[in-house]
């Protein structure tokens, strides 16, 4: 496989760090009770990972623009001020964060979600320790980036080289945000998508829970 000289890691967060599952559900349904329309489509074609423009299309598909922007701004509330009950991070997870931090590498988020609930969650996790920055959606608000536009934007503000870095996520989204910004990727299977999906954006490399600590000792330097 080769090894690869390597400054930072940039995570995603729902999927790879933590088991958000059930809190964005939750949050969801919530949505649901205050617009009075139930969703046909949310146990059949909902998946935690896309931007919240694109999972209310998915929730409505029959919607309009007003409905959707109603349904996201409603969503984001309930969520951001949930307790986030039943949200965990993997068992794995903090061992994954403190082998990397202790070969002397940098550790950043980069997310779909916003900065509030994502830094509440750190805090509980106890995960603070291990990161340099926490980038999310709402860096600039009223505007949507993109997880590509996201990632470039947090290599920028880190000052780190992208032929330095791997983005590592759990749906193909991630895994295309690293090839766009020019890093590597590293694709986790334990997430929200579907295994073929992330194989298919092409990670250099994708890894389960009981071999990525292991593996990325081996291949980074």
């Amino acid at each position: 496989m080769g090894t690869f000289p390597v400054d930072a890691l940039f995570f995603d967060f729902d999927g790879t760090l933590g088991d958000t599952r059930n809190g964005i559900h939750t949050a969801w349904r919530k949505t649901f009770n205050e617009i009075g329309i139930p969703s046909k489509t949310f146990e059949t074609d909902f998946r935690v990972g896309p931007p919240v423009e694109q999972q209310v299309r998915i929730i409505y598909p029959d919607g309009d623009e007003e409905l959707w922007k109603r349904a996201a701004d409603l969503y984001r509330y309930y969520y951001d001020n949930s307790d986030m009950q039943g949200e965990a991070p993997y068992p794995w997870s903090e061992d994954i964060l403190k082998n990397i931090s202790a070969r002397g590498k940098k550790i950043y988020v980069v997310t779909y979600k916003r900065y509030k609930s994502t830094v509440k969650l750190i805090e509980r996790y106890g995960f603070g320790k291990y990161f340099s920055g926490v980038f999310t959606t709402d860096i600039y608000p009223g505007s949507s980036l993109s997880k590509s536009e996201l990632l470039k934007f947090a290599l920028r503000i880190a000052n780190v080289d992208p032929r330095r870095a791997v983005m590592v996520g759990d749906t193909e989204l991630d895994i295309l945000a690293g090839h766009d910004a020019g890093c590597l990727s590293c694709g986790v299977t334990w997430g929200y998508a579907p295994l073929e999906k992330l194989r298919a954006a092409k990670p250099h490399f994708l890894f389960d829970e009981k071999e990525i600590v292991e593996k990325l000792n081996a291949v980074l330097v």
